[in-house]
C-alpha cells in the first residue's frame, strides 16, 4: 500500500513512485539529555530534537506553550509609523479602506483589522479582490475607486509587499498606504507610509514566519496598546485572546510553520475557535459538527479552510468576509449555506479538471520532465492550485497548472513544488517572459502570455535539470523513529498529544515497526471501506487501521509478517481508550 498518492482518476501508471522510508537523523546525545532533564521518554525527546529543539528549556517551552511568550509587536519594522498614521486617521474620522486577499489568510486578516477599527469607532470599509476578475493583490484601479469614494488611507492585509505601482498611484492622489504583509519582499520596498512585514531584511522581529493574519494581529495589538478601548474588558493582552480564533484559522490554513509564535497562536486559537462568540465562526463550526469540541489543525486544513476558500475560488470571497464580520444569526446561516454550495461546486470542478489532467499526463514522458507544466483552456483559475498540488502528490515533481485564454493571449496559473526545488527562484529565472509571479518556495501564482507557455516549459526544465537529481524525484516518507511494539504505549501517545497542533515544520510523527505478525484482519466502516488489523510483536498485541484500504483484506493472510509505517492516535471503544496505529504504508517484512 502506498501513501495517499493514488487519487481518483489519476495514477502514476507504470512509473515507480513507491515511497522510501527514511529514518530522520537525530542527535541522540542531545535527545538523551533532554529526555533526562525534562522527564520525558527517549522517543518524545527524539521528536523534539527533530523539530529543532536544542535545550531542555526550549523543550519545556514547546510542550507548554504560553501566551506570555508572544513577542512585542513594537519590534516589527515600521509598526510605530503605521500606528501613528492610523491614530490620526481615526481621530480625524478619515475614510479607511482595508484591502485583503481572497484566501483564508486574507479573509481572516481583513476581518481582524476591520473588527478592531470598528471597535475604535473608525470609518472603515473592507475590500477583497475577485480572484478571476482581478487576480491577486491590490491593483492601481483600486486607488482610483478609493479616491472617488473619499478614502485617504488604505491598509493592506496579506498583500502589498510588491505593490509598487499601486502605492505610487496612491501617493499621486494624496492617499497614504500602510502595508501589512508576510510575503518575501524584493530588494526594494514600496514607498508607503509604513511597510510592516517580518521578512524585511532590516526587521528585528524574532519570529519571521507569521501568517498575514499574524501580522494583522500584531498591528492591531499595537494599535490597542496605543489607543486603548472604552470597553474595559480589553487591554492589549486580552484583546489578543479575543481574536485568536481568527488568527488560528488563517495561520493554520496558510500552511506557515507551526513553530514559535505560530504554534502558540494555533494552540490557543483552536480552543478559541471551538468556543468563538463571533456569530459567523460559531455558525460555521456548528454546521460541520464541531460545536463544543476543540477543533484540530486537520479540521481547519481540510474542513473549515476549504469551505472558506471555495467562495473565493468559485465566486466572490467577499461573502466569506461577510460571514466573519456579521452579527446577524439568520444571515450567518444563509452565508454558511452559500459556502457549502460553493464547496460542492469546487469539488465538482476539481474532479473534472483532474480527469482532464490525467489525459494530458498520459502523453507526457516523466523521465524527460523533471518539472510538469500542463495547460488547458477554460480551467477555473481558482482551482488550478489544487490540481497542481495533486500532481505533486501523484508524480512527485514540481508542477505548474495553467488556464489558457487564447483570445486574450493570457495564461493564469499556480505552481506547487517539492522540497528540493525552489519554485520562486525558478520563476525569477523566467521573469522576462512572465507578466507577474509571486508566492513562496513551494507554492506560487503566475501569469504569462499564452503563446509563451511552451518556452516557459522548456526554460523551467533547463533550470530544473541543473538542480534536481533523480533521487530528489523519489517520494520519501520521513520516519521519526523505528519503534518496537512494546514501545507503543498510552504514555507515548499522551506525549505526542502534547506536541499538537501538527502542521508545517511540526508534522504528525511517523513511525515504523517491523516484523509484526497479523493476528486478525477484517473490514470496517460503510461498505467495508477501511481495513482493521490486530498485529503482534514483542508479545504485545496492537490495533491498526488503514483508512480507505478495505479491499486489501483478501491480500493479507493471518500469520503473515509485515512492516508498518504509521502515526499513533488515541481511539475509544466501549468507554475505554487505547492506542491505535493509523497505517500510512505497509510492506511485506
Amino acid at each position: 500500500m502506498r501513501l495517499e498518492r493514488n487519487l481518483a482518476h489519476m495514477s502514476a501508471g507504470s512509473f515507480n513512485l513507491e515511497p522510501q522510508w527514511v529514518i530522520v537523523g537525530t542527535d541522540e546525545e542531545l535527545a538523551a539529555g533532554i529526555a533526562s532533564e525534562v522527564g520525558i521518554s527517549d522517543v518524545a525527546a527524539r521528536l523534539l530534537v527533530n523539530r529543532g529543539i536544542k535545550s531542555a528549556e526550549e523543550a519545556e517551552e514547546f510542550l507548554t506553550p504560553s501566551l506570555d511568550n508572544l513577542h512585542d509587536p513594537m519590534l516589527l519594522p515600521d509598526i510605530e509609523r503605521g500606528v501613528e498614521r492610523l491614530e490620526r486617521a481615526i481621530d480625524k474620522k478619515e475614510r479607511i479602506l482595508v484591502h485583503g486577499d481572497y484566501d483564508v489568510d486574507g479573509v481572516t486578516s481583513t476581518a481582524l483589522i476591520v473588527r478592531t477599527l470598528r471597535l475604535l469607532g473608525a470609518d472603515v470599509h473592507p475590500r477583497l479582490p475577485h480572484r478571476r476578475k482581478e487576480g491577486y493583490g491590490i491593483k492601481p484601479k483600486v486607488v482610483d475607486e478609493a479616491r472617488e469614494e473619499g478614502v485617504s488611507l488604505i491598509i493592506t492585509t496579506d498583500c502589498g509587499i510588491t505593490a509598487f505601482e499601486t502605492v505610487k498611484r496612491a501617493k499621486e492622489h494624496g492617499i497614504d498606504v500602510i502595508i501589512t504583509d508576510h510575503h518575501e519582499p524584493g530588494d526594494r520596498l514600496p514607498e508607503a507610509a509604513a511597510v510592516i512585514d517580518p521578512l524585511r531584511k532590516d526587521s528585528r522581529y524574532p519570529f519571521p514566519y507569521l501568517a498575514g493574519v499574524g501580522v494583522a494581529l500584531k498591528f492591531a495589538q499595537a494599535l490597542i496598546r496605543r489607543l486603548g478601548l472604552k470597553d474595559k474588558r480589553f487591554n492589549d493582552r486580552s484583546y489578543v485572546g479575543h481574536y485568536l480564533d481568527l488568527a488560528s484559522l488563517g495561520t493554520i490554513a496558510d500552511v506557515v510553520p507551526l513553530t514559535g509564535e505560530n504554534r502558540i497562536i494555533a494552540r490557543f486559537g483552536l480552543k478559541a475557535l471551538g468556543e468563538s462568540k463571533k456569530i459567523g465562526i460559531r455558525t460555521l463550526v456548528e454546521r460541520i459538527g464541531l460545536a463544543e469540541r476543540v477543533p484540530t489543525s486537520y479540521h481547519v486544513g481540510y474542513i473549515l479552510g476549504p469551505r472558506i476558500n471555495a467562495v473565493g475560488r468559485m465566486g466572490d470571497a467577499a461573502l466569506a468576509l461577510d460571514l466573519m464580520l456579521t452579527g446577524d444569526e439568520r444571515l450567518a446561516v444563509e452565508l454558511v449555506e452559500v459556502l457549502e454550495r460553493y464547496n460542492r461546486e469546487r469539488q465538482q470542478e476539481q474532479a473534472k479538471m483532474l480527469k482532464k489532467a490525467e489525459e494530458i499526463m498520459g502523453e507526457i514522458d516523466l523521465d524527460e520532465n523533471p518539472v510538469l507544466v500542463i495547460a488547458s483552456e477554460d480551467w477555473n483559475t481558482g482551482v488550478v492550485g489544487i490540481v497542481a498540488g495533486r500532481l505533486v502528490d501523484v508524480y512527485y515533481r514540481p508542477s505548474v497548472v495553467l488556464s489558457l485564454d487564447r483570445d486574450k493571449n493570457i495564461a493564469h496559473g499556480s505552481a506547487r513544488s517539492i522540497d528540493a526545488f525552489n519554485m520562486i527562484e525558478a520563476l525569477n529565472e523566467c521573469s522576462d517572459i512572465l507578466i507577474n509571479a509571486g508566492g513562496h518556495a513551494k507554492a506560487a501564482g503566475l501569469t504569462l502570455p499564452a503563446d509563451k507557455v511552451d518556452e516557459f516549459r522548456e526554460r523551467l526544465a533547463d533550470f530544473a535539470a541543473e538542480r534536481i537529481s533523480p533521487e530528489d524525484l523519489m517520494p520519501r516518507v520521513e520516519v521519526e523513529a523505528e519503534l518496537r511494539a512494546s514501545e507503543i504505549t498510552e504514555s507515548l501517545q499522551r506525549e505526542i498529544e502534547r506536541m499538537e497542533p501538527f502542521g508545517e515544520c511540526n508534522p504528525e510523527p511517523m513511525f515504523v515497526t517491523r516484523g509484526l505478525e497479523v493476528a486478525e484482519v477484517w473490514r470496517v466502516g460503510q461498505d467495508g471501506a477501511h481495513l482493521k488489523m490486530r498485529v503482534l510483536g514483542d508479545g504485545t498485541m496492537l490495533e491498526a487501521i488503514a483508512f480507505g484500504r478495505g479491499e486489501m483484506e483478501s491480500e493479507i493472510r493471518r500469520g503473515s509478517v509485515v512492516d508498518l509505517c504509521y502515526t499513533l492516535k488515541a481511539d475509544k471503544f466501549n468507554g475505554s481508550e487505547y492506542v491505535q496505529m493509523t497505517v500510512e504504508d505497509m510492506k511485506p517484512h
